[in-house]
């Protein structure tokens, strides 16, 4: 049974970008044009259990000055296995942005990067940590290029060809992760009671400490 929610379909604000405000500069499309496949439904901005035993966190999260999302995540400091979720989640290129802003995935999930207009693109994705590349690819017209992450963490997406688009995709090990609202609340469901690492993802900084769910817990404040 998959450790991992599947997303709610959610596409929060379109103009807000997560994590490094950076800027590709040259035209051109470089790398394979990737692997066409029929277009899936929209992306998803959570990733927390569906079923279980545990319950609802709500609580607040620092909100980034320069609009961007916070991203808040629950790491169970007892490590589990699971399989990784087959169900893809999906981020569009529309009307010359990438939506959603931030997306969500586990570790090994297949992610769908899906052209839906039509106008050429690319797409660049790169580890905002190591800078290192994780592919580069043309998107064109209806076109969707699959690729599963094997590794954890924050990764930018660009588009050569039109440098304003950007995004980010956090990838996780965790069940639970979330986008905050604009005004940094967020919720967490099935949250099983135990010993976990907060972790908020505030522009480009980020925050950890331990935090404990107990069996009447019901509000996390990280600010």
């Amino acid at each position: 049974m998959s450790y991992f929610l599947r997303r709610r379909k959610s596409y929060d604000a379109v103009a807000a970008v997560f994590v490094l405000a950076n800027t590709v500069g040259s035209f051109g499309c470089a790398g394979d044009p990737g692997q066409t496949t029929s277009p899936t439904p929209p992306a998803t901005t959570s990733a927390q259990p569906s079923t279980g035993s545990g319950h609802q966190i709500t609580g607040t999260a620092p909100i980034a000055r320069d609009g961007s999302l916070t991203v808040v995540l629950l790491e169970p400091q007892t490590a589990a296995t699971a399989e990784p979720p087959e169900e893809p989640v999906q981020m569009d290129q529309i009307g010359q942005e990438f939506l959603p802003p931030v997306l969500l995935a586990a570790v090994g999930q297949p992610v769908n990067f899906h052209n839906g207009e039509d106008v050429l693109h690319n797409v660049r994705v790169y580890n905002v940590d190591t800078k290192e590349t994780a592919f580069n690819v043309s998107t064109p017209i209806g076109g969707t290029y699959e690729h599963r992450f094997d590794t954890a963490g924050t990764y930018r997406v660009s588009c050569d060809i039109h440098p304003q688009m950007g995004a980010s995709v956090v990838v996780t090990m965790t069940p639970y992760a979330t986008v905050a609202s604009r005004t940094g609340s967020f919720v967490f469901h099935n949250v099983v009671p135990g010993s976990y690492t907060a972790i908020v993802h505030v522009g480009a900084e980020r925050s950890r400490r331990a935090v404990t769910i107990n069996a009447d817990t019901t509000e996390l404040t990280l600010n």
